[in-house]
């Protein structure tokens, strides 16, 4: 043995990488609108006919110690799902002013729509979205173009 080595013992280990892909598989609408969570919840539900109803609020703890706290409505079936969110975070004292989808920090809410019913046409869907009065613009997101597309895994 080299006399450098003496005493020391070397171990060639490879690494390993654990890669994980995520499915996304649903749509996410962008939406702005002027009112606060349950007002624009509550016109969803009268002018599509839909039962969101007030969740637990999402937390999304970081590593440095801060969290986002994202308000959640939820109208879950059997065959689909349908989730707004608010993109930015609910103001409290202990979290930063901070998005859930940062580089689309000029929309208010999200929906996300988990559809498995070939019955429901989320393109009609999106029509009667854009017809809410509260709602002055809405626009379907690529998911796959999004950096902080992991948010909305929950």
């Amino acid at each position: 043995m080299p006399e450098a080595l003496e005493g020391s013992i070397l171990i060639n280990m490879a690494k390993n990488k654990l890669q994980v892909t995520y499915d996304y598989d649903f749509t996410l609408l962008a939406l702005n609108a002027n009112v606060k969570a349950y007002r624009l919840a509550w016109s969803i539900n009268k002018d599509l006919k839909l039962n969101l109803s007030k969740s637990d609020n999402i937390e999304i703890d970081f590593k440095s110690g801060r969290n986002l706290n994202i308000v959640n409505y939820i109208d879950a079936g059997e065959y689909r799902t349908i989730r707004l969110l608010r993109n930015r975070a609910e103001e409290t004292e202990e979290q930063f002013d901070a998005f859930i989808i940062p580089e689309l920090k000029n929309f208010d809410y999200f929906l996300i729509l988990e559809n498995e019913s070939s019955t429901f046409d989320e393109n009609v869907f999106f029509t009667k979205i854009k017809e809410i009065p509260f709602v002055l613009f809405a626009t379907k997101v690529d998911i796959e173009a999004l950096k902080s597309r992991d948010n909305l895994i929950f």
